[in-house]
């Protein structure tokens, strides 16, 4: 298993997009500015986006 390590700076949803489309992954990692909480973007079908955010 790979592990990756990187810098959790508060970020927006927007953000976080433009990261998870600049390294050309699926699925992007970020804390969230807004909530406080580590959240998740990812791809969906058809160039869709989705938001996965961690409740309390």
């Amino acid at each position: 298993m790979r592990t990756k390590e990187h810098p959790a700076k508060p970020m927006t949803v927007d953000d976080a997009l433009y990261e998870m489309e600049l390294v050309g992954h699926d699925f992007f990692l970020f804390h969230d500015q807004s909530s406080g909480r580590p959240s998740v973007v990812y791809r969906r079908h058809a160039y869709d986006y989705g938001l996965i955010r961690l409740g309390e």
